[in-house]
């Protein structure tokens, strides 16, 4: 190698290769990491060592004071190990001057999380909002269950995720565009109910599930509600296992994807068939929807009114729009599926995903004894699919009953998680050879 190119090599090596990268990538890049690391990213280049420069590129402001408090790198003064008050203190610095910066920057500010550990100063959380606010935020992450916090009204907030139910109602109120909010209750207490109004609302997400160092069954405030008041909503997140009554104020409105889980509390104050009444009036309150999601639990609820026979589930409501179906269920809910697909008057796609907690043993009653061809199987089902499938006996039958008595199936796909239990050849050859109903000519799929 020439003395030349050696020379032109080592120049190279040492140049700033951020130097020649585009304000927009270098905008993008840091609009990825948290906060904390974007600010120690001036020490890569001489272009970045202007703190002006990168918290004016930022369209994201991620505060997290556990970064400080518990991360990996620590902060020091003297080879030392600063103090949980200090961490704090210098964290609280920190947001102070990444928004004194921001004020002269004249772009939006796409999203801003703040998560806090600990208590602080109701006053400076309540700044540091209203300085997200000012700076036109669209989207908000709270996260701070020990400290209180206003809020103001904002014109231009459309997505909102917090887990403080006493703040939900002022959220809404002052949001009038507000598009998006994720709620998330985890121990939510007894008097806990969740009431969600919002006009504008068009994506909810809600995780409510009880606290167990509450349940009390003296306790006359341990009869949670959800109440629903959203007309324009179209897609909803429900995973509810505290809610002993579900409202929904609209009964037209314009719901195009639900995911549902529900499940009865610990502790009912009501008899467990109201319970059952309460869940198959909710599915009759979202009957227009057109893609649904079920959940294990879901099903195991449905599942008991369907074996008890309880008067509710013949009130179960046909959704006459309903196009994909995704169930998560153990093979024991087979038929029960099947008593729901009798109410699918327009289904295209089934995928039934068979929970891994379930147990291996056959079903009860095999799926070809039931009597009752579904109307959705014989008119408008045209693909299924069948998720961890393991080879056993019932589910073999299951997928073999709706290939015998899929009338219009154009697609059938397996697949299989783990190693199939019996000869996957076998069970292979089994299916292939299973007559099919359909006048369509399609193959089965053998996934992993």
């Amino acid at each position: 190698m020439t003395e030349f190119n050696r020379r032109k090599r080592c120049k190279i090596a040492n140049e700033d290769i951020f130097e020649r990268l585009p304000d927009e990538i270098l905008h993008c890049i840091l609009s990825l990491l948290p906060t904390k690391y974007a600010a120690c990213t001036s020490v890569l280049s001489r272009r970045w060592r202007d703190e002006h420069r990168w918290t004016s590129a930022l369209t994201n402001l991620d505060l997290d004071d556990t970064v400080m408090l518990y991360g990996k790198n620590k902060p020091r003064r003297d080879g030392k190990l600063l103090t949980p008050a200090e961490c704090k203190a210098m964290f609280k610095k920190f947001v102070d001057r990444c928004f004194n910066l921001r004020r002269t920057v004249p772009h939006p500010m796409q999203k801003f999380r703040l998560r806090l550990s600990g208590r602080y100063s109701s006053s400076r959380v309540d700044e540091w909002i209203f300085s997200a606010i000012r700076a036109r935020v669209e989207e908000m992450i709270i996260l701070a269950e020990d400290t209180e916090f206003r809020l103001f009204s904002s014109e231009t907030l459309v997505v909102f995720k917090l887990g403080d139910n006493a703040c939900i109602e002022r959220v809404l109120s002052a949001s009038p565009v507000l598009e998006e909010l994720i709620i998330e209750m985890e121990e939510c207490k007894p008097q806990d109910s969740l009431n969600v109004r919002s006009r504008s609302l068009k994506r909810l997400t809600i995780q409510f599930l009880p606290a167990f160092d509450y349940l009390d069954d003296d306790d006359p405030l341990a009869y949670r509600i959800l109440t629903l008041d959203t007309p324009s909503l179209e897609l909803l997140k429900l995973a509810d296992s505290a809610s002993e009554e579900l409202n929904i104020l609209h009964k037209r409105f314009s719901l195009e994807e639900a995911t549902v889980s529900l499940g009865h509390p610990p502790v009912l104050t009501k008899k467990i068939d109201d319970y059952a009444e309460t869940v198959v009036g909710f599915f009759g309150m979202i009957s227009d929807v057109r893609v649904l999601a079920l959940s294990d639990l879901t099903m195991e609820n449905l599942k008991d009114a369907h074996e008890l026979d309880l008067p509710c589930f013949a009130k179960f409501p046909t959704f006459w729009y309903l196009t994909r179906l995704e169930v998560e269920a153990g093979v024991d809910k087979w038929l029960t599926l099947l008593h729901i697909l009798e109410l699918c008057a327009s289904l295209e796609a089934l995928i039934f995903k068979k929970d891994n907690q379930d147990s291996t043993g056959p079903i009860r009653r095999g799926p070809h004894g039931n009597p009752v061809l579904s109307h959705c199987l014989s008119s408008c089902l045209e693909v299924i699919e069948f998720k961890n499938f393991e080879g056993q006996l019932a589910e073999i039958e299951i997928v073999e009953y709706c290939l015998r008595n899929s009338r219009v199936l154009k697609k059938m796909t397996v697949r299989y998680e783990r190693e199939i239990d019996n000869s996957k050849e076998d069970v292979i050859q089994r299916l292939l050879n299973c007559p099919k109903g359909s006048k369509y000519a399609y193959h089965i799929e053998f996934l992993p």
